[in-house]
């Protein structure tokens, strides 16, 4: 590696960074040409992760002292984890006696802090500690500098009490970042937010576990209604299934692009939160095992591509959705007409994944065309390159699909894809790569030689513990 570019090792040093956040540290350490190098590019140096309870207050301070100097003008990214097993009387208490010199300095550098994680084992923790850094001097002429947090992510390590349905607590810490466009709450209470704080809101995250008491759908709407800017939405918690005071309440949400729900309640949630502007759709039922779960979602589906309708008021149901993703839904036969219909109408559709979707009609819906007479029309889904499916007691149709829509990627029960391949002087065959291992003819082989097309399951990721954030 010593031979490489320094540019191209910087590169290399980001990356490992991403994974590692002491990763510019670390390799620093092996040489004096990799401390030249980690020193001299300022992008290496974007993460920071700071654990108060461990080591001394100038140990913290020098850490990150080290990275706001060599970032430079790059943006950066913070995490702080300060849950403690020690508590002291007072959460305020112990960021004032413990750590007034730390809490300084990030204060004087906070115009430089782009993205915010914060681990704590209290919401009062964490927001005290908020209030704490983003304080500004009365003497300070930067206090506009103070105010540039674009993302900010907060984790919870306590279980979240159970409280009156109609309560959200107001945090403060909220208003003190007008331009935050990414929020993503982890076992966080659900708090009151109004407009002028979440104005700027494009990426909302509410993750909770299923221990967790149930979220009220009437404080979600008011919520997401909100954050009139909102394009990613993220929904994994119970929610409650108490009627609205308006059963025509529906969000207002032009500019949202991607909506991941997995909740129970789910048909009601997605009427209440589906857009015209979707162009991504995760679902996944916690309560999909129900009698007439999957006629329920389907009939909602249905009448999404035949009601919904732009800002402007145009008809225009699903028509801009992309990627549709369902799991947890046992069907059964009887839904598949809501099925069949909702994907005849789907036609900027390029990618689709049923998890033990039991609805054979939507394999067929995939292999007809509009109009059977005349082979030029094409298919249902013209833009669709990439179908996934497992749980399907199907293989004969999901074999012709392949055979009739040559260019479509098809991945059945397990990842292995069925590839079709067709010659002059060869019959067509279908092949599905199944084998273990990693010789010749092995699933580990034929990705190899189709680089291009690597397809990584779900649920097989990088361990490290700053990947995700």
């Amino acid at each position: 590696m010593c031979s490489l570019p320094p540019e191209l090792l910087a590169e290399i040093f980001q990356y490992c960074s991403t994974y590692n956040a002491d990763a510019p540290l670390l390799l620093g350490s092996v040489s004096r040409q990799f401390r030249e190098v980690a020193h001299s590019h300022p992008s290496v140096w974007h993460k920071l992760r700071l654990r108060l309870g461990f080591g001394t207050e100038l140990a913290q301070i020098q850490k990150a002292g080290l990275w706001f100097k060599n970032c430079g003008a790059c943006p950066l990214n913070v995490l702080m984890n300060i849950t403690n097993t020690c508590p002291p009387t007072s959460d305020e208490e112990w960021f004032a006696h413990n750590y007034p010199f730390l809490v300084a300095f990030l204060r004087k550098n906070m115009h430089s802090i782009h993205a915010l994680t914060l681990q704590s084992d209290t919401e009062l923790k964490a927001h005290h500690l908020l209030d704490a850094i983003t304080a500004s001097s009365p003497l300070s002429s930067t206090e506009h500098e103070a105010l540039q947090l674009h993302s900010l992510h907060i984790q919870i390590t306590t279980d979240i009490p159970p409280m009156p349905s109609g309560w959200s607590p107001v945090f403060e810490s909220f208003s003190l970042f007008p331009q935050l466009d990414s929020l993503k709450l982890i076992n966080h209470i659900l708090p009151g937010l109004t407009p002028p704080n979440i104005l700027h809101l494009q990426n909302l995250s509410i993750v909770r576990p299923l221990t967790a008491p149930p979220l009220p759908s009437l404080k979600i709407l008011r919520m997401i209604s909100s954050a009139p800017s909102l394009t990613h939405l993220d929904i994994d918690s119970r929610i409650s299934g108490e009627p609205l005071p308006d059963p025509n309440s529906h969000a207002e949400l032009p500019a949202l692009k991607s909506l991941s729900l997995r909740i129970n309640n789910l048909p009601s949630i997605l009427k209440l939160l589906a857009s015209a502007s979707l162009e991504k759709l995760r679902l996944t039922d916690l309560d999909g095992r129900r009698p007439r779960a999957g006629e329920q979602l389907g009939s909602v589906m249905e009448n999404l591509t035949r009601e919904l309708r732009t800002k402007d008021g145009d008809l225009c149901g699903l028509n801009f959705l992309k990627s549709l993703e369902i799991a947890g839904i046992h069907g059964v036969e009887s839904t598949s007409a809501h099925w069949d219909w909702c994907i005849r109408h789907l036609p900027r559709l390029e990618s689709l994944t049923l998890n033990n979707l039991g609805c054979i009609n939507i394999v067929k819906a995939l292999t007809d065309t509009p109009d059977p007479l005349d082979s030029r029309v094409g298919f249902y889904c013209p833009m669709l390159s990439h179908v996934s499916l497992s749980g399907v007691d199907a293989l004969l149709l999901l074999q012709d699909l392949k055979m009739k829509r040559l260019s479509l990627r098809v991945e059945w029960d397990g990842g292995a894809p069925i590839m079709h391949h067709s010659g002059r002087d060869h019959p067509r065959t279908v092949l599905s790569y199944t084998a273990g291992g990693y010789g010749f003819a092995s699933l580990f082989d034929h990705e190899r030689r189709n680089v291009e097309n690597v397809w990584m399951k779900k649920g097989v990721s990088l361990s490290d513990e700053d990947s995700s954030w």
